[in-house]
């Protein structure tokens, strides 16, 4: 598994937990969303996430509190939900195959469909 895909994941995880929507996702940005680099991200993911960073990061530290969660606490519910929307579809993208490409399957007997002699004794 590749690192960006197991922050994604994580990062929804806390979203999908308990608590206050702008509460969650401070703690999936912190916990998961912080250490993704944008550049590890297919080209197609990139705009949402930097979009999202930024959103992420418009407001300035204040005393104790870092900007995203200055920046979290200035949103509207509405608003922290939209962005958390967001980091779920860009980890469904990510889940997606790409275009054209088809899954592999497995096979129980060889392609000329001959039953193996372990299997044929039943």
């Amino acid at each position: 598994m590749t690192d960006h895909w197991e922050r994604l994941r994580d990062a929804v995880l806390v979203l999908a937990g308990g608590g206050p929507v702008k509460q969650r996702l401070t703690e999936a940005y912190h916990g998961h969303l912080r250490e993704l680099d944008p550049d590890d991200l297919p080209r197609e993911l990139r705009p949402p996430f930097e979009a999202l960073l930024a959103a992420l990061q418009n407001a300035p530290r204040t005393g104790s509190l870092d900007a995203v969660a200055v920046s979290v606490r200035k949103m509207s519910e509405a608003e922290a939900a939209g962005h958390s929307q967001a980091v779920v579809r860009m980890f469904a993208d990510l889940q997606e195959p790409a275009p054209g490409a088809r899954a592999g399957r497995l096979r129980a007997v060889p392609s000329d469909d001959e039953i193996p002699a372990f299997l044929n004794r039943a």
